[in-house]
């Protein structure tokens, strides 16, 4: 007589339950998307514990640059409530702004399909992945990039709790893995560009592993960022979508400590004129004295140094736009390797073949933007020193 199976539990699940996401990240990257797991959602002003975990977050552009983002609850024991986790997942899709939601799990309940349907979110479990993994061409072994767990379990995770935890950095973790997906496409440009920036007056303070994996992320979301941005061209003519993307970038209002800091500046620039002014008339004893009166919306929200280059990497990416994964997907095959991963990527590669310079020159621009213009640590974008 056969023995009952035992339910799985403590670290035996947590292991099962981390092998499924890296499964399904792997499905979606190796179908030709961009993917992140663990995302953690993250309460204003950063304090306290997340609100939430997003399992898997897989990212597409299409030929006009249109962005779509899937999240994926993952679920690997028997103990799952699983219509609870449909209307969570629904309502934290909505939240989170994601275009699709799906909930995966190795065995599903019949009576949650109907569910899941009313509640639009898709439902996959063990067979359907097995079929999709097979159309896909993926064997056991297959595994590439972020998506591995030999990777994942012994140096990023790592790699992230230091980045979350490091002062110099403000919890570089927290946005690299959280608050940039939340964050509108502008905003994440010039968060991108103060990491850069974080990094390079840190980076001796950083750990090797650590390093890597945030200046990696800060090329990476650069170019996705990039890319949504480039989208807006379509909705402008070429000057017009110029005034406006740098008037996006343009510096001043904004989060509370930024309007705290214009509104000094605006005290500042008060004083100074009225005192100089005082002083000129003083010296004449002129009724009258001819003197400019600033203009604040040019004086305090001034265009930064980096958009005229930022404007041309939008351009040549626009002019790449039908490559736009392959180079998301080659950036962080690169990642990968500076991280440590001796896996074989030709079969992910293949997805490329013909337009192999074409996409890892688009890969190395934007490496290039951001050592070069953001001054990113060139140390950041070799493999990690031990």
């Amino acid at each position: 007589m056969s023995q009952p199976k035992r339910p799985r539990g403590g670290r035996e699940a947590n292991e099962a339950g981390a092998f499924w996401e890296y499964r399904l990240a792997r499905l979606r990257f190796m179908q030709g998307f961009f993917v992140r797991r663990s995302i953690d959602v993250w309460p204003d002003g950063l304090q306290g514990s997340n609100l939430a975990e997003l399992d898997v977050l897989s990212t597409g552009f299409d030929a006009r640059l249109r962005r779509r983002t899937e999240v994926i609850e993952a679920k690997s024991g028997a103990g799952a409530k699983e219509v609870d986790r449909v209307m969570w997942l629904r309502g934290m899709a909505t939240y989170a702004g994601v275009d699709e939601a799906t909930f995966a799990k190795l065995h599903v309940d019949s009576r949650v399909r109907p569910v899941a349907r009313r509640a639009r979110v898709n439902v996959l479990d063990e067979a359907a992945v097995s079929a999709a993994e097979k159309a896909a061409g993926i064997d056991l072994e297959d595994w590439v990039g972020y998506a591995d767990p030999q990777l994942g379990e012994a140096v990023v995770k790592a790699a992230r709790s230091h980045l979350t935890s490091s002062v110099p950095l403000r919890r570089a973790g927290k946005f690299l893995f959280g608050t940039f997906w939340l964050s509108d496409e502008f905003t994440r440009i010039k968060q991108l560009r103060t990491l850069a920036e974080l990094l390079n007056r840190h980076e001796s303070e950083v750990e090797p592993a650590a390093l890597v994996l945030a200046c990696s992320e800060v090329v990476t979301l650069t170019a996705l960022s990039t890319l949504e941005v480039t989208n807006w061209r379509g909705q402008y003519d070429p000057d017009e979508f110029r005034t406006f993307a740098t008037g996006q970038f343009a510096s001043g209002l904004g989060q509370p400590e930024g309007l705290r800091r214009v509104l000094a500046q605006v005290d500042a620039m008060t004083h100074d004129f009225v005192e100089a002014l005082h002083e000129e008339y003083t010296a004449t004893g002129a009724a009258r004295i001819n003197r400019r009166i600033p203009q604040l919306q040019h004086e305090l929200l001034r265009v930064p140094e980096w958009a005229e280059a930022f404007m041309d990497l939008s351009t040549r990416m626009q002019e790449r736009a039908n490559l736009a994964m392959h180079i998301l997907r080659a950036l962080d095959l690169r990642a990968a390797e500076r991280l440590g991963s001796k896996r074989d990527t030709k079969k992910i590669a293949r997805a490329w073949i013909g337009q192999d310079q074409q996409v890892a020159d688009a890969a190395s621009l934007v490496e290039r933007f951001c050592l070069s213009v953001w001054g990113l640590p060139a140390r950041g974008l070799e493999p990690a020193r031990k």
